[in-house]
């Protein structure tokens, strides 16, 4: 049985007759594109400025040129941006490092800010966000699309209504595919460090940060904004890519227990070494088991109970976060990917890092083939590598 349902702040939210006067800090990479795509397209944003301080990037200037065309303007700052009155609000699409002070200078000029993940790469950085964003009574949130899928919103439901029962444990594999050129295209991609400031650029906090979160936000018991905090983490971090441009994780193996009602324990594997890439989060219930792997699904008695799928699979999880910050900042309703919550997410994965004692050991390329059978066998003794018996060489 198909099944399809409507948040609280749905794709189809509208404030088309008075959209939210928007600009876009960062228009080179590929991110910024897919941003300014969903603000054209969405009738509850009106782009009216974009600002990078490299306007003669190629991929900047095409998007530059597109705000203009939809009477936009362009600035070379972002404290020009920030100093345009017709501006109430911003996308941030800028470099992990640059999220923090981007952001406090947002809300200083009194602006609304929706930021590209990672929020921040540490937890103070994210409190400071908070705090200056409810000082100044402005908006926060962050593009976590997956969050606002069909297909998570109405598993999540159904798991909040306990159709599973109390849930035991939580599976997550997140397999992602990198290839040395990707670390080696951009000064900032897979440093720990830029101008002595956390950047943080290995696969929990980049790639893996999208499944992360959405693991919290699954098994975090409540409405949205929702994400579960966790206690007794134990993380081993690996990196098999061979470029010396990747100083940070290439794989993370993680355990712990999530600090809900339920008290699930979880195993993880977040990978940028692997292919095909295939990302699932397993749920485990006294009464049955849930799935969701861009569908979601619940099983009772190993027989299929239900499936849910997004309204769309291009557009449903990316608009249903950019409408809700739309009616947080014209409602005051809080947004599905609120600051104060998703904070949470980062502080796990510096509990990560910190667990690991920040430790990255070197592990044989030739070894990547296996990590799926590595993660198998985690996942059955709910333990990290180095306490598998036979204990893989490179662990």
């Amino acid at each position: 049985m198909t099944a399809t349902f409507t948040a609280a702040l749905p794709a189809n939210f509208t404030t088309a007759e008075n959209p939210i006067r928007i600009g876009q800090i960062g228009l080179g990479g590929g991110i910024a594109g897919s941003h300014l795509n969903e603000m054209l397209a969405n009738v509850n944003f009106r782009v009216v400025a974009g600002c990078d301080p490299n306007l003669l990037d190629p991929r900047a200037k095409e998007n530059a040129n597109r705000v203009e065309t939809h009477g936009g303007k362009i600035y070379a700052t972002h404290q020009d941006l920030l100093g345009d009155p017709n501006v109430e609000a911003v996308v941030i699409a800028a470099p992990h490092v640059t999220h923090k002070s981007l952001t406090l200078d947002a809300f200083a000029a009194g602006k609304h800010v929706l930021c590209e993940k990672p929020m921040a790469t540490h937890p103070d950085d994210c409190r400071a966000m908070v705090e200056a964003q409810q000082a100044k009574g402005l908006i926060g949130a962050v593009q976590m699309q997956h969050v606002g899928r069909n297909s998570m919103l109405a598993l999540r439901r159904r798991l909040q209504e306990g159709t599973i029962g109390r849930i035991r444990e939580i599976f997550l594999t997140s397999l992602w595919w990198r290839e040395n050129a990707y670390f080696e295209r951009v000064g900032w991609a897979g440093k720990k460090m830029i101008n002595r400031q956390w950047n943080l650029d290995g696969v929990m906090m980049n790639q893996g940060i999208h499944y992360i979160n959405q693991m919290l936000v699954i098994a975090a018991p409540g409405n949205l904004p929702a994400v579960a905090t966790a206690r007794n983490i134990n993380c081993a971090l690996y990196r098999f890519h061979d470029t010396p441009a990747l100083e940070m994780e290439d794989a993370a193996f993680i355990t712990a227990t999530l600090e809900t009602p339920d008290s699930p324990r979880m195993t993880a594997l977040v990978t940028t070494c692997y292919r095909p890439e295939r990302h699932a989060i397993d749920i485990i219930g006294e009464g049955g088991r849930a799935l969701w792997n861009g569908t979601g699904y619940l099983f009772a008695d190993g027989k299929p109970l239900e499936e849910f799928n997004d309204d769309n699979r291009e557009f449903d999880g990316s608009s249903r976060v950019f409408n809700s910050f739309a009616a947080a900042i014209r409602t005051g309703v809080a947004p599905i990917t609120a600051f104060d919550k998703i904070a949470r997410t980062t502080e796990f994965i510096l509990g990560c890092y910190a667990a690991a004692d920040w430790r990255i050991s070197p592990a044989p390329w030739d070894q990547v083939e296996a990590l799926p059978d590595v993660h198998h066998r985690t996942m059955q003794g709910r333990c990290l590598p180095s306490e598998l018996m036979p204990r893989p060489k490179w662990a």
